[in-house]
């Protein structure tokens, strides 16, 4: 529960900043973009990476010996996997591509990436609060 905890939060961080940073001119985004988001990889990467993992196995766990609270965990569990390949499929290749960029120089497109990377996170963000609701009902279900 903690590890999905922890991936909400980013993920709800991200969707919090996405008014303003729509509003940003193309190089303070990008050197944002850059610079703060970084250490959310370090930190929430893995983390990320064990909510996947562990509320997975919760949900196996539960077909067994649990199995009045199984739909929760199996929802939690689809919920925090289509969020973590949500990042990987829609979010990480716009970090790729913009590292590219010089910052006084960014493509005509550039608004096209940036949506792209801000509303996949809000995606993310309701998916990933989505499974810590799930998660929480689940040990209730009797």
């Amino acid at each position: 529960m903690i590890s999905t905890a922890v991936t909400m939060t980013a993920a709800v961080a991200h969707l919090m900043e996405l008014p303003a940073k729509r509003r940003y001119e193309p190089p303070l985004y990008v050197r944002l973009h850059r610079t703060l988001y970084p250490n959310f990889g370090r930190t929430a990467g893995p983390t990320e990476a064990m909510a996947v993992i562990s509320t997975n196995l919760f949900a196996l766990w539960t077909r067994r010996h649990r199995p009045e609270a199984f739909r929760y965990a199996a929802a939690a569990a689809a919920c925090v996997t289509a969020a973590h390949g949500i990042f990987w499929g829609v979010v990480q290749p716009v970090n790729v591509e913009m590292m590219r960029w010089p910052l006084d120089a960014n493509p005509q497109d550039w608004t096209n990436w940036r949506d792209r990377w801000e509303y996949g996170h809000a995606v993310r963000a309701g998916l990933a609060t989505a499974a810590l609701g799930a998660l929480t009902l689940s040990p209730v279900c009797d």
